[in-house]
């Protein structure tokens, strides 16, 4: 069940990463922002694979235990910078909308 909960917004980021591919010359600048925020909101989405992985083998993998909080941190760290970056890619203006108006 966990990786269901993992894989599915990795799936919607892919296809957002696509549709910003798309999108690229309508507005370049918007489309890098979310290029590069749902990159590592993947990496971050790998990181929480990652985490699962070393504790449901904790038993044969005590040696790598102090990773599950670097992973954790690193996670939570990656997702927010993403969102970040998506977030300011929906308020910036761009300079192709304001020659139209």
């Amino acid at each position: 069940m966990f990786y269901i909960s993992i894989c599915i917004p990795m799936f919607v980021w892919v296809i957002g990463l696509i549709l910003a591919i798309v999108r690229w010359r309508k507005s370049p600048r918007k489309s890098i922002l979310v290029l590069i925020g749902l990159s590592i909101m993947l990496l971050g989405g790998t990181t929480d694979i990652f985490q699962n992985y070393i504790t449901a083998n904790i038993h044969h993998m005590m040696n790598y235990i102090g990773l599950v909080h670097i992973f954790s941190v690193a996670g939570v760290f990656l997702d927010t910078l993403g969102w970040v970056l998506c977030i300011i890619a929906i308020f910036i203006e761009d300079k192709k909308e304001n020659e139209i108006k």
